[in-house]
C-alpha cells in the first residue's frame, strides 16, 4: 500500500484497493466509524476492496471482493 493507513486523530479512514492493478487511495476520513464503514460498503465491489482504519492504524472493517 502506498497510502497512509492511520487516520487523523479522532477520525476513521476508508481506503480503496484495486485488486487488479494494485493501486490504492484514500476514499475519505470520517468523524464516526459508522460513516467510514458505510462508505467502505458502498464503494467496495468486485475486484475493489475497501478497508477502514482508526487513528492508531488498526484495521477495523473491509468490504468488496478479490
Amino acid at each position: 500500500m502506498t497510502v497512509e493507513l492511520q487516520a487523523p486523530t479522532g477520525k476513521y479512514r476508508t481506503v480503496g484497493v484495486d485488486t487488479f492493478d494494485g493501486t490504492d487511495w484514500v476514499i475519505g476520513d470520517y468523524n464516526t466509524m459508522g460513516q467510514a464503514i458505510s462508505a467502505a460498503n458502498s464503494k467496495g465491489g468486485a475486484m475493489l476492496k475497501t478497508h477502514v482504519y482508526d487513528d492508531v492504524g488498526q484495521h477495523i472493517h473491509s468490504a468488496g471482493t478479490f
